[in-house]
């Protein structure tokens, strides 16, 4: 009869059988654990070599003592790459400087067409002095009490006239002149505004102007009655 002894194996004994029955039952976990603990390295040194990388990026970047190319160099004026454009400078303001400004428009008002305005005509005095042996022929009366501008009347009648050519004249008549009287009554002529032409030397000197066709023309007057007016009627 064999003897079989009951005893416990010592501690160091057992944690070697455990990891003995363990590598046995399990005989992939060796290789799975070192296959790790390559890739950790590996990533390791991948990162080492990044950052060393970097560092003399930065390092090589500033502490570079080369001096740029010429065609580079501020101010140079011999970069040939497109330029951007430059922004007028503005002062303190915000408005543009002197240099950059455009100038203003021309805010000249245009000058208004002057009218053309008829020159004045000299249509003499309005109660002229006549001397004996002075005649006139009379054109055309404009009395004074007929509610019409007489005297506007006569000096217009008597500029158009004298812008064709014919020297009349125009005068205000009221009884100042012995021989100046109404044909029919024989009474002085008052209140009246005369266009005539002269003095002349004769009656039939201002006759003749009046019956002029230049006259006749510019203002027809077929009667043409012609006055001494310094010399009372008849005398």
């Amino acid at each position: 009869m064999t003897r079989v002894d009951h005893r416990k194996p010592p501690a160091r004994v057992a944690r070697k059988q455990q990891k003995t029955a363990a590598g046995r039952s399990t005989p992939e976990a060796g290789p799975r654990k070192a296959q790790r603990s390559h890739s950790a390295i590996g990533a390791g040194v991948v990162a080492a070599a990044a950052m060393v990388a970097v560092f003399g990026f930065i390092l090589t970047r500033g502490t570079s003592d080369d001096p740029p190319a010429d065609g580079l160099r501020m101010g140079s004026g011999t970069d040939t790459g497109a330029a951007a454009p430059q922004v007028p400078t503005e002062a303190a303001s915000g408005t543009a400087s002197k240099a950059d400004r455009q100038p203003p428009a021309s805010t000249t008002a245009p000058k208004a067409k002057a009218e053309k305005t008829t020159p004045q005509v000299d249509t003499g005095p309005i109660s002229p002095k006549f001397k004996r042996g002075q005649w006139i022929v009379v054109i055309d009366k404009y009395p004074t009490d007929v509610g019409m501008p007489a005297d506007q009347t006569a000096k217009n009648t008597a500029a158009t006239l004298t812008r064709a050519g014919i020297p009349a004249k125009a005068m205000l008549v009221n009884g100042q002149y012995p021989g100046l009287k109404n044909s029919s009554s024989m009474t002085p002529v008052i209140n009246t505004w005369i266009v005539y032409l002269g003095p002349g030397s004769s009656s039939a000197q201002v006759l003749n102007l009046c019956l002029d066709p230049r006259t006749q023309a510019a203002y027809p007057s077929p009667a043409c009655p012609t006055y001494e007016p310094a010399a009372p009627a008849g005398g």
